[in-house]
């Protein structure tokens, strides 16, 4: 496990212990006659996350559903496309470090609707900014068989900004004035030298965004690229928030990534 999984893992199952041992749910849904289904999309091993809340649901049986991955216990499955798997299918659906590649938003949350039993929960770790460079747009990519696929969606809501102001405002005072190393216009490339002196003496048109102006800027700049946000109007018909966490993983691994972690009840439940 590399330096940025081994932060973000610590982060998010620490978050979910947070919210279980000041909920109890997860234990609750365990207890169940029959035991508890655990199905972790776009997934095909284990990871701390997934252990802690396969423990707190007291040993549940965990199923991986993966579109490019085969294997033991793999179901090969789109998150993109929900339509084949069965109604009520699993107590717990859990979705990390996917979210952005979310195509069609509507239709993955009326599909997540559907797969969860009453009573169950929906974890899902959605992204801000990007490793390489602080960015709004999602600028990112996973390469899967040859294939790019690119980053396409997030949520987010006030709540979650201003619950978690310091961290988001450690995002956005990256994006006002980014580190004079960082190359906006080709992440992960180097930015030449006159480039990087100009950003050193403040050259550039200047950014302000706010914790107060973060939430339509992101909108408007993710509407402008061709990307999605998710918005609560767009996720109560199906989910209801009842956890959010938040972190920033610049400095510690370098990236300029915010996770925002949500658990959702289905609503109606």
């Amino acid at each position: 496990m590399g330096v940025s999984d081994r932060h973000y893992f610590a982060w998010l199952a620490g978050a979910l212990e947070s919210f279980e041992r000041a909920s109890s749910e997860l234990r609750a849904i365990g207890s169940r006659a029959g035991g508890a289904e655990l199905w972790v999309l776009a997934g095909a091993r284990t990871n701390p996350a997934v252990e802690r809340v396969r423990d707190a649901l007291g040993g549940a049986r965990v199923r991986f559903l993966d579109r490019f991955e085969t294997g033991p216990g793999i179901l090969r499955a789109d998150f993109n496309d929900l339509g084949g798997l069965p109604d009520e299918a699993c107590d717990v659906l859990m979705m990390t470090r996917a979210s952005y590649m979310i195509e069609a938003p509507a239709a993955f949350l009326a599909g997540a609707r559907r797969i969860v039993r009453p009573g169950g929960l929906l974890i899902v770790d959605w992204l801000h900014g990007a490793a390489d460079a602080p960015l709004l747009t999602l600028p990112g990519h996973h390469a899967y068989q040859g294939r790019a696929h690119a980053f396409h969606t997030t949520y987010c809501d006030a709540e979650s900004v201003g619950e978690f102001a310091a961290e988001f405002g450690a995002l956005i005072a990256h994006v006002n004035r980014p580190p004079a190393w960082v190359n906006l216009e080709q992440p992960g490339t180097a930015l030449p030298a006159r480039a990087r002196l100009r950003r050193l003496f403040g050259g550039g048109p200047p950014r302000r965004v706010t914790v107060a102006t973060y939430l339509p800027t992101l909108r408007e700049e993710l509407a402008r690229a061709g990307k999605r946000l998710i918005e609560p109007e767009q996720l109560d018909p199906h989910f209801k928030v009842v956890f959010r966490h938040a972190r920033y993983m610049y400095p510690r691994t370098k990236k300029f990534q915010l996770h925002l972690l949500t658990v959702l009840r289905p609503a109606g439940t």
